[in-house]
């Protein structure tokens, strides 16, 4: 790379004996003379001329009494201008307050919605899984029953057996022992 410092400010190393190099002068920074271009110029003038255009334009529109009201009416200051726009960044500074709150309220109930549908998740999870007991449980009840039924038509069939023996057996007696 180049040494892009004036030969005046380069730093060499003093020999032996030789006394140290004075400091370096300052040195003037030459600035630019910037002319300004026609368009330059032009856009510098209409600058100027805009705010005086600006109360004529109503004479468009065929309205001369806003015309004379805005050439004879008080111009706004800069610090006018500031005070009476005060209140709307007051009203500004309110409402991002506000949507600040409301974001921070949404989002906690984004999360309470959240928590609500895992809740309401697991209870369907649970209805499921006690219909699918409860079928199983009715699936062994009707077993269960038809092995009682078929037991008590067993039971009748023997009772009645029983009980025809016994008439068979007592009338035999009776013929038997008169």
């Amino acid at each position: 790379m180049e040494d892009l410092r004036p030969e005046e400010f380069a730093t060499e190393a003093p020999k032996v004996g030789e006394a140290a190099p004075a400091p370096p002068k300052p040195v003037a920074i030459a600035r630019p003379v910037h002319h300004l271009s026609a368009m330059e110029k032009a856009v510098g003038v209409l600058r100027a001329i805009l705010p005086i255009a600006q109360k004529f334009l109503p004479l468009l529109d065929g309205q001369v009494g806003t015309v004379v009201s805005n050439l004879i009416g008080p111009q706004n200051s800069p610090r006018q201008v500031a005070n009476a726009l005060l209140p709307l960044h007051d009203g500004l500074a309110q409402l991002e307050k506000q949507q600040i709150e409301l974001r921070s309220q949404l989002a906690g109930q984004n999360a309470a919605l959240r928590q609500i549908e895992e809740q309401i998740e697991a209870v369907r999870k649970q209805v499921e899984e006690t219909a699918v007991e409860q079928q199983e449980l009715a699936r062994i009840l009707s077993k269960m029953r038809r092995r009682v039924n078929l037991f008590a038509i067993a039971g009748l069939v023997l009772l009645t057996a029983v009980v025809t023996l016994n008439i068979v057996l007592l009338v035999h007696i009776r013929r038997v022992l008169p």
